[in-house]
């Protein structure tokens, strides 16, 4: 059971989501409007999931979702976009928020998909991409190749927060070759060892700086897309010390 916040300002939508959910065994919040969905949050905390209509009269959910990322305390909250609209660039900004999307209308079958999709083990998922990925690489019943595949990752974890926190700084000082420079080396190492989520952030930061490089005036790194970055760094960085452990365990 999962605690869900649904934010919709039709209002049959609004009552069906909430029927469908309880009856799916999860404890919903509604809201009407992003003015209420942000009441919710100061009342009872962060929810494990929202579920928003993308675009409401006085508020977008996009507009709700990148104020939640930019909150510590609820930025790494999953969210599932609905929107009658399926234009690419609505996609993307879900995507770029870290959402899913589903567009109106939909079947339950598909809204429970989409829901589980959001709250499933996304440490088991890129666990298993990573060793897909490393057993393309060499052979994963060897002893030699395990304890190789152990120490890369190993160096990884240890190097990618230090390149992470220069980055960072590189933003903040809108040194946007430095920030092209890191995000091209993290996004290089995230693929090399079968982190698609975290390169995939990374080129986008990397894209950015390129861009802005070329720039006089740059505007500034959407925060958003740092915090994502953060986010899935943390992920990695757990699910390669784990896998580390299974693939080279400590030696008595």
């Amino acid at each position: 059971m999962a605690e869900v916040l649904v934010v919709e300002d039709d209002e049959i939508t609004r009552v069906l989501l909430e029927s469908r959910l309880f009856n799916a065994g999860h404890r919903v919040h509604t809201a009407s409007s992003v003015a209420e969905a942000h009441a919710v949050f100061r009342r009872g905390g962060a929810p494990d999931l929202v579920v928003s209509d993308m675009f409401m009269p006085g508020g977008s959910g996009l507009n709700l979702v990148a104020s939640l990322r930019a909150d510590p305390a609820c930025a790494g909250v999953p969210v599932v976009f609905l929107s009658g609209r399926a234009l690419p660039g609505d996609v993307e900004a879900a995507r770029a928020l870290g959402g899913t999307y589903l567009t109106k209308p939909f079947t339950m079958a598909e809204l429970t998909e989409a829901i589980e999709g959001a709250l499933g083990d996304g440490d088991a998922v890129l666990e298993r991409a990573v060793r897909e990925h490393l057993a393309g690489l060499g052979d994963l019943g060897d002893v030699a190749e395990r304890e190789m595949f152990a120490y890369l990752l190993t160096l990884f974890v240890d190097g990618a927060p230090v390149l992470l926190a220069d980055l960072e700084r590189a933003v903040a000082a809108q040194d946007a070759a430095l920030v092209e420079t890191c995000a091209h080396r993290l996004a290089g190492s995230a693929a090399n060892l079968g982190a698609e989520p975290l390169a995939r952030w990374c080129a986008e930061v990397e894209t950015w700086g390129r861009q802005a490089a070329a720039e006089p005036t740059p505007g500034p790194l959407p925060p958003t897309v740092t915090a994502a970055l953060r986010r899935e760094l943390a992920t990695t960085c757990r699910v390669f010390s784990a896998l580390t452990q299974g693939l080279a365990p400590a030696r008595p």
